[in-house]
């Protein structure tokens, strides 16, 4: 009986001093590579310990990698056996995808899970699917649409409650607005086009077809020629000119539009943070879909593969798994509102809507409305290819080219054509 005694005191000591070394254990630390600079750098740092205080088994370590060198340090850190374990944010996924750098996501989920998961976010996870895997989650997307400085259109005789909704509108307004110095050369542009990617998508264009390159898609020519009217009209040297006067994007009060460079500019919902911050005082803008012109695509969208990813090899893929799905918010909704209201990063889920802080901030900024409802009302444009780098390096020195009146805008779409249809092909032998 004794011995009885003494075994089970044994066994139950085993028991607690095993419970202890597993509540002592160090939590597993995964690294974190993102490209948020300046003060959007601390921005991240704290939802990192937003995430911490909610998963106190993990310890995330963040780095700064600029968007520019992302690349070229990944592969590297892969074929050297020291991957970070999380990207985000990064878009064009299935690239990585199709050189076996990354880890597909539904092989650390169960079944259900996974479900659960397409459920919540249906349809934006198709934008992640290749070859019967999920290799991302959108923990968010960006959407666009057009900005435009009320105060210009009131110097300029235009009724600032009525803003442009077709591109006829939107050209006749630019020229009102675009304003010239005792030089000849341009002082503010009433708009200019930027991203030929997205454009095409609003003249009802397609880049992509299956596994068919469809550059030349009459939608996209027609884009590409309305880019070149820009640049015939207004001078493509003048217009050269006053793009290398402006500062970046992200230069807070030196930012084109909120400097006054821009009457109108197609922009993402973070600019209304942007606004908030460091506009002067008076500044007052409105924020309306893209226009589109007849025949063209209402409310467009267009979604690359994205936003986070794991790469092979990493330490910790497990761990780096339940990150990204944080930003997903499933399960922390109302993290996932609070995250909203630090960046503006759209939450995907109409559970996270739901949630009081999404409610009171979109009271605040009413402007995000129009954002959400693009994300609820469009159908989005899938763009996910394995070689998407290489295509979008094609389509904006194309851009570039059109832009400059350095050839046909057909001729060189066609020309992109071939070439990154040729890129693809080598991949299917």
């Amino acid at each position: 009986m004794k011995k009885r005694v003494l075994m089970f005191c044994v066994v139950v000591l085993l028991i607690v001093s095993l419970q202890g070394a597993v509540g002592a254990q160090e939590p597993v630390t995964i690294t974190l590579w993102h490209g948020w600079t300046g003060a959007w750098t601390q921005t991240i740092a704290d939802i990192v310990g937003m995430f911490e205080a909610s998963h106190p088994h993990i310890k995330v370590k963040p780095l700064v990698v600029p968007y520019d060198e992302r690349d070229t340090k990944l592969m590297a850190s892969i074929a050297a056996g020291d991957p970070p374990d999380i990207i985000f944010t990064m878009t064009n996924i299935v690239s990585y995808a199709a050189r076996d750098a990354i880890v597909p996501l539904d092989k650390l989920m169960t079944p259900d899970q996974l479900q659960e998961y397409m459920d919540y976010q249906y349809p934006i996870y198709q934008a992640n699917d290749y070859k019967g895997h999920l290799w991302s989650f959108h923990g968010f997307v960006d959407a666009f649409a057009l900005y435009y400085n009320k105060n210009h259109f009131r110097e300029a005789g235009l009724d600032p409650e009525a803003p442009p909704m077709d591109i006829a509108t939107l050209d006749a307004y630019a020229e009102k607005l675009t304003t010239f110095n005792n030089s000849g050369q341009i002082d503010r542009a009433g708009f200019l086009p930027d991203d030929l990617w997205h454009w095409a998508d609003v003249f009802g264009g397609s880049w992509l077809d299956g596994d068919k390159i469809t550059a030349a898609h009459p939608g996209n020519i027609a884009a590409a020629e309305w880019f070149a009217s820009y640049s015939k009209k207004y001078d493509v040297r003048k217009i050269v000119a006053f793009d290398s006067s402006l500062a970046t994007e992200r230069s807070q009060a030196l930012d084109p539009f909120i400097s006054g460079k821009f009457s109108m500019q197609r922009m993402g919902q973070w600019k209304i943070l942007d606004i908030d911050r460091y506009a002067p005082e008076g500044f007052e803008f409105g924020v309306v879909p893209l226009p589109a012109p007849p025949g063209g695509r209402q409310n467009s969208m267009i979604v690359p593969s994205g936003y986070g990813l794991i790469p092979k090899n990493a330490k910790h893929p497990e761990a780096a798994l339940e990150y990204l799905l944080y930003w997903v918010g499933k399960g922390h909704e109302e993290d996932r509102a609070r995250i909203f209201t630090m960046g503006g990063w759209f939450p995907l889920s109409d559970e996270v809507t739901k949630e009081p802080i999404y409610q009171d901030y979109i009271a605040r900024y009413p402007e995000f409305q129009v954002f959400s409802d693009l994300l609820r009302s469009s159908n989005p444009t899938g763009f996910a290819t394995p070689v998407e780098l290489f295509y979008l390096d094609r389509i904006n020195n194309a851009r570039d080219r059109i832009r400059l009146l350095q050839g046909d805008p057909k001729a060189i779409l066609e020309r992109v054509q071939v070439e990154v249809q040729a890129e693809l092909d080598k991949l299917s032998k």
